[in-house]
């Protein structure tokens, strides 16, 4: 047992140093051509706006992950510095839809092209094996935040 112990252990540590990594190549926000400096959680809220124009805030929130109230706090945001737009829903008066403004779409084009050199990094690094490398951490990942979230929703019952 102590060795898997250890194993994990080291895994727990390989997790947390990757997140360091991002965490500090981002402290300062990157500005992608637009004089924003947006934090990863910002740039990724308008690349899923971008990717999946006029959605509500709920089903935003749903797409990435996360509550109504954050993903509401994120918006307000994104839009007061001129990178979101809220317009009212054509069939439906009520419900608020998300776009991109013109900033906002620069910001997309910006991340998507960052995202573009990441992969080809990727690639190149992984060769013949980049589609088996993908499915070996898309596997481990989604088991690992499904299990993040279990331990999560257990942690706030007690």
């Amino acid at each position: 047992m102590d060795d898997l112990q250890d194993s994990f252990d080291h895994m727990q540590d390989k997790v947390l140093a990757i997140a360091d990594m991002i965490n500090a190549g981002h402290k300062d926000g990157v500005d992608y051509g637009t004089g924003h400096r947006l934090t990863p959680v910002e740039a990724h809220t308008i690349q899923a706006v971008g990717d999946k124009q006029g959605l509500n805030l709920t089903a935003l929130a749903q797409a990435m992950n996360v509550t109504k109230a954050t993903m509401s706090e994120r918006v307000q945001k994104l839009t007061r510095q001129g990178l979101l737009r809220k317009s009212k829903a054509l069939d439906n008066r009520k419900e608020i839809l998300i776009t991109l403004a013109a900033q906002g779409r620069i910001v997309h084009k910006g991340h998507e092209e960052m995202h573009r050199k990441m992969f080809k990094l990727f690639v190149s690094h992984y060769g013949d094996h980049t589609e088996a490398q993908l499915e070996l951490f898309n596997r481990a990942f989604s088991d690992y935040l499904a299990l993040a979230r279990s331990i999560k929703r257990r942690e706030n019952k007690h």
